[in-house]
């Protein structure tokens, strides 16, 4: 009787987001050690190491000009949305209050 074939799932998930350049080695790497005795825990741990080596490869590789100009230009986003609100809610509450109490002596 021979052994069942690795966890699928884990190695779709090592080829859509483990490193290009080690994806394909390392799923032949694991369909070997799996033929050799491995079970599916050390397989799911060896994905998952390696698409998280992969994420935080690719996190480095950031320029962080980049991530600073993004970051600002969201922090005006949200002023601008602040101020923006902020002015229509005066304007709304100014328009509906009664002449009366804009008025001394009514």
């Amino acid at each position: 009787m021979s052994k069942p074939a690795p966890p699928q799932l884990a190695l779709y998930l090592l080829d859509r987001w483990g490193s290009p350049y080690h994806r394909e080695s390392l799923a032949g790497d694991m369909i070997e050690q799996w033929h050799h005795g491995r079970s599916a825990a050390w397989c799911w741990r060896q994905v998952l190491v390696a698409i998280l080596a992969a994420r935080i490869r690719s996190v480095q590789r950031v320029s962080w000009k980049h991530v600073a100009k993004t970051l600002l230009r969201v922090i005006n986003a949200v002023m601008l949305a602040g101020v923006l609100a902020l002015g229509a809610g005066t304007l709304t509450r100014a328009d509906s209050q009664s002449p009366c109490l804009m008025r001394s002596g009514c």
